[in-house]
């Protein structure tokens, strides 16, 4: 698993490529905060969310609320 963070938005990404993200202040995601996690993502290295998007074409990026565990 790895931890990623910044001033806002903390980003986990599993072994199995689940990519998940909060915000710090447990305000809920904004449109923005979504784009910030994805590039924070996208930052590391290995595959990228958009690698899985584009061979798994079905898959889709999921946006939970607030709260839910």
């Amino acid at each position: 698993m790895k931890y990623i963070e910044d001033l806002i938005v903390e980003v986990k990404i599993l072994d199995d490529g689940a990519v998940f993200s909060r915000r710090k202040d447990r305000k809920p995601m904004t449109p923005a905060d979504y784009k910030e996690a994805l590039r924070l993502a996208d930052s590391q290295p290995g595959i990228t969310v958009n690698d899985v998007l584009r061979v798994f074409p079905g898959a889709k990026a999921r946006q939970h609320g607030g709260g839910e565990r």
